[in-house]
């Protein structure tokens, strides 16, 4: 039986095998949202218990996954090109005790990593041209996901060497590059973690979002998303010292509006995304979900809430609330009057869905947090407007509107009244 305090109900009956009830041991209803034990517990999990193939797959299982991919490309390339120059080595008759042999494995070794290094710089060009220069990219993140990826190769790389060069060497390479992975590992470990748990349906970095916002917009969006743009220091990393982002925005709330295909899914995921990478405690979800919990809430103590095989963090215990599809409609692009504009969902009906028989609403806690909604209506956007702020006791004034025009990726509709192109996103004064 595990020991008083245990999570072990955190996952439907179906799973508790002797691995995960294992694994659960380990977690503590009081252990950090994002600490080294709770990590700890999703990595043993991922490993041991679940795994991605008997419920859902997990962003930390796919990264443990990758650096052992980049362990073994270091190693296997380094280890079978010694054993072809060893084995003409051998062929050629020249003795083993020559001073050349293992300085021959060296360069081999050398050239292995120097490979690697080439792909990753050609895929950090890559990434920063994909950038669309709207949000500041996140270059620390980047080149750091490059460094990562580096070390891995690095530490694959030696210990091939270190089997052809002496074997003792073997264990002196794994004891000294214990430090740094497990560091490294624990850094990205909680990012991942952090997104995984935000329930986001896809990753997508606030740098590559196509459309064109004006400066205050921007601004808003930043502020609310954590967002960043600082290098990470390694030997921070390796103390455990690496300080996380942090403002407190001028308005905490945001009602994007626009057509379909203007980018609206695109722009608050890249914000939960953000959030998560700098250790914020977000959740997406739509507006039929929302709903749903909110009827079928029965009070769930703690920070998390298993739901569609994962472990997610508890609405009700987040910092970033993301609300999409917030009427259940569409509005026709522009140009394109022959499509209808549908909205399933009015502002009332979502007040009265949202608030107890007593009209008391469910989302009062959420008014000091922060919030993005989704509306597909850009016509009523003020009545949506009053609701939210009622639904979570602010004043209407406190939510920024914003208004996105056009489809990403393409140039706005032409403005007759001015020369240049207007922005296709704005905040709405």
């Amino acid at each position: 039986m595990a020991s008083a305090g245990t999570v072990v109900t955190l996952r439907p009956g179906a799973d508790r095998t002797g691995a995960t009830s294992w694994c659960d041991r380990f977690d503590k209803p009081e252990a950090p949202a994002l600490g080294i034990r709770r990590v700890a517990t999703q990595c043993c999990h991922d490993l041991f218990g679940t795994k991605d193939v008997q419920d859902a797959i997990t962003a930390t299982y796919v990264w443990m996954a990758d650096q052992i991919g980049h362990l073994t490309l270091g190693f296997v390339p380094t280890v079978l090109l010694c054993w072809i120059a060893n084995l003409i080595w051998s062929c050629l008759g020249w003795s083993e005790t020559s001073g050349w042999r293992y300085p021959v494995f060296m360069v081999l070794a050398a050239a292995v990593i120097g490979v690697w290094a080439s792909k990753e710089r050609t895929d950090l060009q890559d990434t920063s041209g994909r950038t669309t220069g709207v949000f500041p990219p996140d270059s620390g993140d980047v080149a750091w996901n490059v460094k990562t990826a580096l070390l891995f190769f690095g530490i694959g790389d030696l210990l091939g060497l270190a089997a052809f060069l002496w074997w003792a060497l073997v264990p002196i390479v794994l004891v000294l590059s214990l430090w740094p992975a497990l560091a490294v590992l624990f850094w990205w470990l909680r990012r991942k973690l952090a997104f995984q748990q935000a329930a986001l349906p896809y990753l997508f970095r606030l740098a590559n979002f196509a459309s064109k916002l004006d400066a205050e917009l921007i601004q808003a969006v930043s502020d609310i998303a954590n967002l960043k743009d600082r290098r990470t220091n390694f030997f921070a990393v390796l103390i455990g010292r690496d300080p996380l982002p942090h403002t407190e925005p001028r308005l905490r709330h945001l009602l994007i509006s626009g057509p379909l295909g203007a980018g609206k899914t695109s722009l608050c995921v890249g914000m939960g995304t953000e959030f998560a990478f700098a250790l914020g405690k977000g959740r997406y979800l739509s507006a039929t979900k929302l709903v749903e919990l909110v009827v079928g809430d029965d009070d769930e103590a703690g920070d998390r809430s298993y739901e569609d095989g994962l472990v997610l963090w508890n609405w009700r215990a987040c910092d970033l609330l993301i609300v999409d599809d917030v009427d259940a409609g569409v509005r026709a692009p522009a140009g394109q009057p022959a499509l209808r504009s549908l909205h399933l969902i009015d502002p009332a009906r979502l007040v009265d869905a949202l608030s107890d028989e007593n009209g008391q609403s469910a989302l009062r806690w959420l008014g000091p947090r922060r919030s993005v909604w989704v509306l597909g209506d850009t016509v009523d956007v003020p009545s949506w407007q009053a609701a939210i702020a009622g639904l979570m006791g602010v004043p209407q004034a406190e939510i920024g509107v914003v208004q996105l025009i056009g489809s990403v990726g393409l140039p706005p509709p032409p403005v007759q009244t001015s020369p240049h192109p207007a922005p296709s996103g704005r905040l709405v004064p």
